[in-house]
């Protein structure tokens, strides 16, 4: 055995076998395949690891991806030793000539994708970038000196420099991340971590294995292992630790390991701990997953800084980072939260070289100082995770549910600029029963500044939709809305929120970085375009059908400021593209949705003969002709058809019932269930609003109220099932029995219908439900 390995194998007896028979074979190779084979099969029965398919495919596929050092040109000699270590198994007489050939035709279809694996940028390690480099450069990476020579001589160089020869040069594409190059980084950090600690598990595998079992024929793999250790655990610990970094410089580089957890730390970033944007990124995937699905359609445009520029000098103006820049210059001083960030985010490090860890700058530092606008964008984000996760765990920001923080960032994404009210916000966190869809009708005064302070109850009536609001009411709210607002307020120093009062939103800073995390967590996924996460300006590129499909699903504010300025940039061509793909819309469970998006429109903006042509249609005529009319203009409403009529009935009869429906929900107290007399349930009452929308429709209908019900039920037999319940219960027996007959058909229809994907399932994160919230919340009454 070498003495340099922990490995016992007989490593040089395969290599003259090899040479002997006219097949040298790289000692670094052989050492590298043999050594990670023999940490994953016991079988040693030729005193090297005995190969088989499974093994092939995750050495080929897994370990050396994670462990081996070797530039392109040397890739194909781990195959070759490979191929020879299966030939030598069969010689000694353990394969059979079949096994054999079925197992080198399975090494040779891996190769491909062992070199596959060996470059791709996302899956290497900072011991095999380096490694890799070294040997691309000529460097002997079996001398430590030179080794350490060329990392001295690597660190001169410039950090633009540095990021080209690494690969983590940041490469934007018009609407891609701009921190590709930090996310590379990170991975390697991630990767980095996680293999060692796995190389040193298998050692420790592999020892316990060789203490608790017999191995009849061959030696030890591990003979110095220190099991059972006199003086505890610890010291086995550091042994495998010690012995992974031992294995993993021979694969890469003599004394890289140790140099780069040293004196050349900051040129491995994320080997201690993970970069705090990889958390950001992944959660905000997962939000984003189960919030719309495996294949969602795209959120609406967000506003954004100006360039990647004006990104970078937002982030360097903000006040927590300006704070972190002073902390730099004297930490020993700075405030601990500060200090606690600064560490987390690299932009200190405990010094190696001092015994007391004395505070030095870390590699973030320079990215501040001198960094390009991908490489602040990633500093962002590491910022961003360091300081939820700080919000997390303070007191008096304590998050109910892990990642509730983000969520609500995530949910101010979704409303793409749209101004949020703190009560509101507060009053739908604590699971109070809030008209979804309610605006005030007139603007909610607020103090503008100052700690923030919950309205008075009629403010916080015009501010919720819920009428009678009482001191009590608000006194139960305050504690949610306190924490919501000092959330807010510390993220406003990192610049990615802002409040005045009770409105509060995303800066164009905040929406960058969430969104650089959006597509970041993202990317690695099935099925899941860049294109979901647009820019306004892409978005004014859409043609009319892929923006009407897409801002079906969008909130009204953030939906109507979009068509807005597609519109505005067309003129009247776009009018006639916009309402003719709204025409286009296919009967469906999205018609509904899709029609809704008329009332979003400035309908005065659009020239008159646009709304004409809408007339013979027979799902939006009426909307046409109610538009004329309403902007004082002729319509001919001969024009219009009957299934217009009925569909444009149907969507205003739905409107009424939602109205009605909040109503009732809100007026009945949370003892409500408790009341009465113990007679049991009571029929609802008769939804007297529609009932007298219905009637009076009906009296202009051809044919009455029971053909009405009938064309209804044609109309959208998605979106009408509602309302035919509610007309089941109409005075009219006749109306209230074709109701129930037409709904009892249109129930039998959906059953039998092929179910697709449940897009109708989509809705905006309003914040998950809290952990062991009561379920008997307010229930507001008028």
């Amino acid at each position: 055995m070498d003495s340099g390995t922990p490995l016992s194998l007989p490593l040089e007896p395969f290599l003259a076998w090899a040479e002997h028979r006219g097949t040298p074979l790289d000692p670094r190779a052989a050492d590298a395949v043999t050594g990670l084979l023999a940490l994953s099969t016991e079988h040693r029965r030729t005193g090297l690891p005995e190969p088989t398919e499974h093994l092939a495919e995750e050495l080929l596929h897994i370990l050396l991806p994670l462990y081996a050092g070797a530039a392109p040109a040397e890739l194909p000699s781990y195959v070759d030793v490979l191929l020879a270590l299966v030939d030598h198994t069969r010689e000694k007489g353990w394969l059979n000539a079949k096994r054999q050939a079925r197992l080198v035709a399975r090494v040779r279809e891996l190769a491909d994708g062992f070199t596959e694996a060996m470059t791709a940028p996302g899956r290497t390690t900072w011991p095999r970038l380096y490694a890799g480099l070294m040997r691309a450069e000529g460097v002997d990476t079996g001398d430590a000196d030179a080794v350490c020579g060329w990392l001295e001589s690597f660190a001169a160089r410039p950090p633009a420099e540095r990021a080209a020869a690494l690969g983590f040069s940041a490469r934007a594409t018009a609407g891609g991340p701009a921190a590709s190059g930090a996310w590379k980084q990170a991975l390697a950090g991630e990767r980095t971590r996680r293999a060692r600690s796995e190389l040193a598990a298998r050692l420790h595998l592999v020892a316990l294995d060789e203490r608790d079992r017999s191995h009849p024929g061959q030696g030890p793999l591990l003979p110095g292992a220190p099991l059972g250790a006199p003086d505890g655990t610890h010291r086995e610990e550091d042994w495998y630790e010690t012995q992974a970094a031992v294995v993993s410089d021979r694969w890469t580089a003599a004394g890289l390991d140790a140099l780069t957890r040293g004196p050349f730390a900051h040129l491995a970033p994320g080997g201690r701990h993970p970069a705090p944007l990889l958390g950001v990124a992944a959660s905000l995937a997962q939000e984003h997953l189960e919030c719309f699905g495996p294949d969602p359609d795209p959120l609406a445009p967000v506003p954004l800084p100006e360039s990647l520029d004006a990104l970078a000098g937002a982030l360097r103006a903000a006040p927590l980072v300006q704070s972190l820049t002073a902390a730099l210059d004297s930490p020993e001083t700075a405030d601990e939260p500060l200090v606690r960030l600064a560490l987390a985010v690299g932009l200190l490090l405990e010094s190696p070289d001092t015994p007391d860890g004395a505070l030095i700058e870390g590699p973030a530092a320079v990215v501040l100082r001198e960094g390009a606008p991908g490489e602040l964008a990633g500093l962002g984000l590491d910022l961003l995770g360091s300081l939820l996760a700080q919000l997390a765990e303070d007191e008096e920001t304590a998050e109910e549910y892990r990642g509730e923080h983000l969520s609500k960032l995530y949910f101010l994404y979704q409303e793409a600029g749209t101004a949020q009210s703190v009560a509101r916000q507060a009053a739908l966190q604590d699971a109070w029963i809030v008209p979804p869809s309610y605006a005030p009708a007139t603007a909610v005064r607020t103090p503008a500044s100052g700690p923030y302070e919950l309205p008075d109850p009629e403010t916080l009536s015009a501010l919720t939709g819920l009428p009678g609001l009482t001191e009590d009411d608000r006194a139960e709210l305050r504690p949610v809305a306190a924490v919501l607002a000092r959330v807010i307020d510390r993220l406003a120093g990192l610049g990615v929120t802002e409040r005045t009062g009770d409105v509060f939103t995303l800066t164009p800073l905040g929406h960058a970085l969430l969104r650089e995390g959006l597509l970041l967590g993202t990317a690695s996924l099935p099925d899941v375009d860049p294109d979901i996460f647009p820019t306004e300006e892409a978005v004014r590129a859409w043609d009319g059908g892929r923006l009407v499909a897409a801002a079906q699903w969008w909130p009204s504010g953030a939906a109507r400021k979009t068509l807005g300025d597609w519109l505005s940039g067309r003129g009247a061509d776009g009018w006639s593209e916009l309402l003719a793909a709204l025409a286009d819309t296919p009967a469906g469970p999205d018609a509904a949705r899709r029609r809704a998006l008329l009332g979003l429109l400035d309908a005065a903006a659009a020239p008159v003969p646009a709304w004409e042509t809408l007339l013979d249609d027979p799902a939006l005529g009426e909307y046409a002709a109610h538009t004329l009319r309403a902007l004082g203009h002729r319509a001919d409403f001969t024009r219009v058809p009957e299934a217009a009529r009925a569909t444009y009935l149907a969507d205003r009869f739905e409107e009424i019932r939602l109205a009605a429906a909040r109503t009732r929900r809100m007026a009945v107290r949370p003892d409500a269930a408790g009341d009465g007399d113990g007679g049991g349930a009571q029929p609802p009452k008769r939804n007297a609003a529609l009932c007298a929308a219905f009637d009076e429709a009906a009296a202009g209908w051809p044919g009455g109220g029971q053909a009405l019900v009938a064309a209804l039920a044609v109309a959208d037999p998605y979106a009408t099932p509602p309302v035919l319940e509610e007309l089941s219960g109409h005075h009219d027996a006749t109306v209230a029995e074709q109701a129930r007959r037409a709904l009892h058909a249109l129930r039998a229809e959906a059953h039998a219908r092929p179910t697709g994907r449940a897009k109708g399932a989509k809705t905006a994160s309003r914040g998950r439900p809290q952990a062991g919230k009561r379920s008997k919340k307010k229930r507001r009454r008028h």
